[in-house]
C-alpha cells in the first residue's frame, strides 16, 4: 500500500476506463498475433459470414452494391496491412465482401424462369434428368424442359419436377418424354421462418412442381440431349445394372440399404427402417457422405499401398504413397459417379480430393487447414450450401473431431513397453472402442444444435447405436461394398454382398432395438437462427484457436444456449391456402379442427412447436366448434372463425375477432380486427398471428422472405389492396 508524506495511506485509484480498454485491446492483439498460423482457418468462416449477410438482406442487392463492397474492402485491406492487427482486420473484411459477392454472382448465374401461376393439364416435354422410384410414396420425374404448353422461352422453367400416379412408368435419364401435368411454382414456407423450399429450388433451376394427369410417353423427333445429360445417361445405365445385381443377391430391405450405400438410391428403403435409423442416431449412415467416401477411398489407398509395398523394387525407387493417393482419388471419382453425385456426396468428394492432394504435395493429409480449404472450395462453388443441414452437420463433426485429436496429439505420451501379442491385441481392441466412443461423443455434440435447428429432434442413445454400428460399417459393410464393386465385372459379387447383407442386418437390428428404448428421441421447439449462429461461432472459436484465447468460445456458445429457449410462439397459424388453421390451446399446445388430416403443414407446425404428436392421429376432440360451414375457436380470449362456405360469412364476420377464409372476401367482411382471405394468402403466404392484450400482430411468410428472386409472387390487384389484413391492429 503506498503512503503519502504524512505517513497516511494513499487511497487506491481505479484505472481509467479508457486506459483499461486500451490495455485489454493490446492484450487481445498480442493473443491474436500469437495465433498467426491459424488465421487462414478463419477465411472460410468470414467468407460464410458474407454469404449470410447476402441471404439475410430483405431485398435483393444490385451487382454494383456487391462490387462496391469488394472494392471498399480491398481499399481498407491495402491501407491497414502495415500492422499485424490491421492486416487481420483488412483481410477479414475482404473475405466477408468476397463471400457476399460470390453469393450474388451465384444467384445471377442460376437465374431461370419460375412459374407465376398454376398451369392445369398442360403438356410438358423434356429430357429426363432424374427418375426416382420410391417405396411407400409416388415416383417422381425431374425433366429438363423443352416445352410447356404455349409458354415462351422467357416464361418457361429450365426444370420441373412431376409426381407420377401408379408404378407403371419406366424411363431413364436422357430419354425425351412428354406428359400431361398440373404445375405450380415451388411452394413457399408453411410458416414464417420455416424451411424455404423455393430458395432451394431456385439454385437447382427448378421452376415448377406438380403432378401428372396423364401417362408418360416417349417423344420422337427431338434433338439429342445435351452432352452432360448423355454422359449421365450412360452412368445411370451402369448404376441400374449395379442396382439389379445387388437386388438379385440381396432382396428386400437389406438389398435396398445396400443399394443406397453403393448407388445412393434410397427410394427402396422402407419408411420404418428410415425412422428407426433416424431415432437411433444413425441417419447419417443412409446418406452417402464423408464417412462412406473416407472408408471407400481410404480402403483403396491402404490396399494399393500394401500391394505396391510387397514389391521391393517399387518401394525403394518410387513414391508408392503418392501412387496410392492417385488410385484412391480415381476410386473416389468412380464412387462419386456411381452414387449419383448428390450434393452431400460432391462435398465429401471435394474434401477427399483435398486430402489426397495433400498427400501428393507431402503435406499432412488430416489437418484443420485442409478442412478449411475444403470448406472454402465448396462455398465458392456453391454458396447456398451453407444453409444445407448436411453441410453444417458434416463440417461441424469434422471440425470438432480434428480439433479434439489435434489436442490429444500434442499430449506427451509415455513409451509403451513391449508385451505379448495377446496383450497388444487387447490394447488395440480397447483403443478401438475408446476411439469409437470418443468420436461418437464429439461428433454427436458438434451436430446436436444443427439437428435441433433443422429437424427439431435430439437423439439420446446415439452413442450406444454407433458403438455397435461403427465397427460394422468400417470393418464389414463398406469394405464388402468395395469388394463387391471390384468383383461385379467378373460376376463374383454374390458372396461379398452376402457378407455385406449380414452386416446390414446386424446394423438395422441394432437401430430398431435402440430406437425402441424409452426416451430415445426428444422433440424440441424451433431454435432461432441467432442462437444457432452464436453456438456455431462459439464452437468454431473453441476449435480453431490453440491458446487461452479459445476459452472465449465457451462464453459465446453459452450466450447462444441462453437464447435457445423459444420466445413468443404464434397463437394462430394459417396455412398458405387458407383451408387449415391451428390455435394455441389453454395448455400451450397447438389444437386443430376435428378430422384434421396429417398434411405437410400440420406435421411441420407440430415439429416446430416441439410436439411429437403423430399428425395422422390427432385427438378427435378439440376446442373447435364446427359445422359444414366452418369452425369457431378461441385463442387468448379472441374468437377465431375458419370459414369453409360463404353461408357462414354474415354471422362470423359480425361476431369473430379473426376471420380466415380460403376464398376472396372483398369488402363483405369489415368488422373483424384481422381478416385473412385468399387474396392476402396469395400475396403474402402463410400467416402467424400473435395476440397481445391490446393488439394482434401479424407475421407473414412474404415479410420474412423479403423481395428476393426466389420469393417473387403475384402482385396484389387494386381490389386486393383494399382487404383488411396484416400488421398490428
Amino acid at each position: 500500500m503506498p503512503y503519502n508524506a504524512d505517513g497516511g495511506e494513499w487511497p487506491l485509484k481505479a484505472p481509467h476506463p479508457k486506459k483499461l480498454l486500451t490495455r485489454q485491446a493490446g492484450l487481445f492483439a498480442e493473443a491474436l498475433e500469437a495465433e498467426t498460423d491459424r488465421w487462414f482457418l478463419w477465411l472460410p468462416v468470414l467468407f460464410a459470414a458474407g454469404i449470410v449477410i447476402y441471404f439475410g438482406l430483405p431485398a435483393e442487392p444490385g451487382a454494383r452494391m456487391a462490387a462496391a463492397f469488394v472494392l471498399a474492402a480491398l481499399g481498407v485491406f491495402v491501407l491497414a496491412r502495415r500492422t499485424a492487427l490491421g492486416l487481420a482486420c483488412g483481410a477479414a473484411l475482404l473475405a466477408v465482401s468476397l463471400g457476399f459477392a460470390t453469393a450474388k454472382l451465384r444467384t445471377e448465374a442460376v437465374r431461370a424462369p419460375v412459374l407465376q401461376s398454376e398451369l392445369r393439364h398442360v403438356t410438358v416435354a423434356g429430357y429426363v434428368e432424374v427418375f426416382e422410384q420410391r417405396t411407400g410414396a409416388r415416383d417422381r420425374l425431374t425433366l429438363r424442359v423443352l416445352s410447356i404448353g404455349t409458354l415462351g422461352p422467357a416464361e418457361r422453367p429450365a426444370r420441373v419436377r412431376i409426381t407420377l400416379a401408379g408404378k407403371t412408368t419406366h424411363t431413364r435419364p436422357g430419354e425425351a418424354v412428354a406428359v400431361r401435368a398440373t404445375l405450380n411454382a415451388p411452394p413457399a414456407p408453411v410458416a414464417p421462418g420455416e424451411f424455404d423450399f423455393g430458395r432451394q429450388a431456385w439454385f437447382k433451376q427448378l421452376g415448377g412442381i406438380g403432378y401428372a394427369t396423364g401417362h408418360v410417353t416417349p417423344l420422337a423427333g427431338v434433338p439429342p440431349p445435351p452432352p452432360g445429360l448423355r454422359l449421365w445417361a450412360r452412368i445411370d445405365q451402369v448404376r441400374n445394372a449395379v442396382k439389379a445385381s445387388i437386388l438379385t443377391a440381396l432382396p428386400g430391405e437389406t438389398g435396398a440399404i445396400a443399394v443406397a450405400l453403393i448407388t445412393g438410391d434410397r427410394g427402396g428403403i422402407p419408411q420404418n427402417v428410415t425412422e428407426a435409423m433416424r431415432d437411433a442416431g444413425l441417419a447419417h449412415v443412409l446418406a452417402i457422405s464423408g464417412l462412406h467416401m473416407a472408408i471407400m477411398a481410404g480402403s483403396v489407398f491402404w490396399l494399393t499401398r500394401a500391394l505396391l509395398a510387397a514389391i521391393p523394387a517399387l518401394v525403394l525407387r518410387y513414391p508408392i504413397k503418392k501412387w496410392a493417393a492417385i488410385v484412391a482419388l480415381a476410386a473416389a471419382t468412380f464412387y462419386l459417379a456411381q452414387s449419383g453425385a448428390t450434393v452431400p456426396t460432391i462435398r465429401a468428394y471435394l474434401m477427399m480430393t483435398v486430402v489426397m492432394v495433400a498427400i501428393l504435395l507431402d503435406r499432412p493429409p488430416i489437418s484443420m487447414r485442409n478442412v478449411a480449404l475444403a470448406a472454402l472450395v465448396i462455398l465458392v462453388w456453391s454458396p447456398e450450401s451453407l444453409f444445407d443441414a448436411s453441410f453444417q452437420m458434416s463440417f461441424a463433426a469434422v471440425v470438432g473431431l480434428v480439433a479434439a485429436y489435434e489436442a490429444l496429439s500434442r499430449r506427451n505420451r509415455a513409451p509403451v513397453p513391449e508385451t505379448s501379442a495377446a496383450w497388444r491385441g487387447l490394447r488395440w481392441a480397447s483403443a478401438l472402442m475408446i476411439g469409437t466412443a470418443l468420436t461418437t461423443l464429439i461428433a454427436g455434440a458438434a451436430v446436436a444444435p444443427f439437428a435441433v435447428y433443422h429437424f427439431h429432434r435430439m437423439t439420446h442413445f446415439g452413442l450406444a447405436a454407433n458403438m455397435i454400428a461403427a465397427p460394422l460399417i468400417s470393418l464389414l459393410i463398406m469394405p464388402m461394398a468395395l469388394l463387391s464393386l471390384i468383383a461385379m465385372p467378373f460376376g463374383l459379387e454374390a458372396w461379398p454382398l452376402q457378407v455385406m447383407g449380414y452386416g446390414i442386418e446386424l446394423m438395422v437390428g441394432a437401430a430398431k432395438w435402440v430406437a425402441s428404448w424409452p426416451g430415445a428421441v426428444t422433440i424440441l421447439p424451433s431454435l432461432s437462427g441467432t442462437a444457432l449462429a452464436l453456438i456455431a461461432l462459439g464452437g468454431l472459436w473453441l476449435c480453431l484457436w490453440r491458446t487461452r484465447l479459445r476459452a472465449l468460445g465457451l462464453v459465446v456458445a453459452a450466450a447462444g444456449l441462453a437464447l435457445a429457449p423459444p420466445g413468443d410462439r404464434p397463437d394462430v397459424l394459417i396455412e398458405r391456402d387458407g383451408k387449415m388453421a391451428a390455435l394455441r390451446g389453454v395448455d400451450g399446445g397447438l389444437v386443430f379442427p376435428p378430422a384434421t388430416a396429417g398434411t405437410y403443414s400440420v406435421e411441420k407446425w407440430l415439429l416446430a412447436d416441439g410436439d411429437g404428436t403423430d399428425p395422422d392421429s390427432l385427438p378427435a376432440s378439440t376446442p373447435f366448434r364446427c359445422d359444414p360451414l366452418g369452425c369457431i375457436g378461441q385463442a387468448r380470449g379472441k374468437t377465431v372463425a375458419l370459414i369453409r362456405e360463404t353461408g357462414a360469412l354474415a354471422e362470423d364476420c359480425r361476431t369473430a375477432d379473426i376471420v380466415i377464409a380460403p376464398f376472396k372476401l372483398g369488402k363483405a367482411c369489415k368488422a373483424p380486427r384481422v381478416v385473412v382471405d385468399k387474396t392476402a394468402l396469395s400475396a403474402k403466404g402463410a400467416h402467424a398471428l400473435y395476440i397481445g392484450a391490446l393488439s394482434i400482430r401479424t407475421e407473414t411468410v412474404a415479410e420474412r422472405r423479403g423481395s428476393r428472386p426466389w420469393s417473387q409472387s403475384r402482385p396484389a390487384s387494386a381490389a386486393d389492396r383494399g382487404v383488411n389484413s396484416g400488421g398490428s391492429q
